[in-house]
């Protein structure tokens, strides 16, 4: 089976793309893939936004990949740039990197075998 890194940079506006990667990562877990979900840019502020709209369609799949452990983490740097570091911290997602530097390195992802996805 394969190994799938999604980086997921869709904006809180852009729900189609979210609503997908999230959905493309639950299908590949569900088929025997190993998948890593990664928040990057102004997709850090879905966490924030997604616990004050509990109705909103992309919680399911957010909710389901979270319950899963496909969230491997959100980037430091942008979750602090797109003010979205206290919805990451508060649902629990680790920040990889810090307000001075990005994470993941990708570099170190394709290393350790994972094809990346970029989506948003």
């Amino acid at each position: 089976m394969g190994k799938y890194a999604i980086m997921l940079n869709a904006s809180t506006d852009d729900v189609g793309p979210m609503a997908n990667g999230l959905e493309y990562a639950l299908d590949l877990d569900e088929t025997g893939h190993e998948v890593a979900v990664y928040l990057d840019g102004v997709a850090t502020q879905w966490p924030g936004q997604l616990a004050e709209m509990p109705d909103h369609p992309v919680n399911d799949y957010f909710d389901e990949a979270t319950e899963r452990g496909l969230v491997a983490g959100a980037c430091g740097f942008c979750a602090h740039a797109f003010d979205g570091i206290e919805g990451v911290e508060a649902a629990g997602i680790p920040v990889l990197g810090d307000a001075e530097r990005h994470g993941p390195h990708l570099g170190e992802v394709v290393g350790d075998g994972f094809d990346v996805l970029t989506i948003g």
